[in-house]
């Protein structure tokens, strides 16, 4: 099991957020088939660098420090279209590397805030 260090979107399960894969920190997102109109078990993960993940990660604790406060209205107006998650997936060079099939467990806080949250990988 590799360790989630973010969850940025979730919709019965992680929609977008950062992970471990293989010892890399990875942005992961879930999969939507247009066929079947709906998200599937399956994650796009693209391995990113130590200035994004923290470029991500102080906007992650932005996120957590607003939830935490019940103020959420001036995150959302700085980040709502200008998240750098969105934009490093989007800019890399390694953009989805991979894609894995991901089973998920283990707790995280109200705001879906991993506290001992897992996934493995697997094809």
């Amino acid at each position: 099991m590799e360790r989630v260090i973010t969850i940025h979107n979730w919709q019965d399960a992680p929609l977008i957020g950062l992970a471990y894969y293989n010892g890399l920190v990875c942005i992961y997102e879930r999969v939507f088939d247009e066929t079947l109109d709906e998200y599937i078990d399956e994650y796009y993960l693209t391995p990113i660098t130590n200035d994004e993940k923290n470029e991500i990660m102080k906007v992650w604790l932005e996120w957590c420090n607003a939830y935490s406060n019940r103020d959420l209205e001036l995150y959302y107006k700085k980040y709502l279209n200008n998240n750098p998650i969105d934009r490093v997936v989007i800019n890399s060079k390694l953009r989805r590397k991979y894609r894995k099939k991901a089973i998920f467990e283990g707790r995280f806080e109200d705001g879906f805030i991993p506290v001992d949250y897992n996934v493995e990988w697997y094809d």
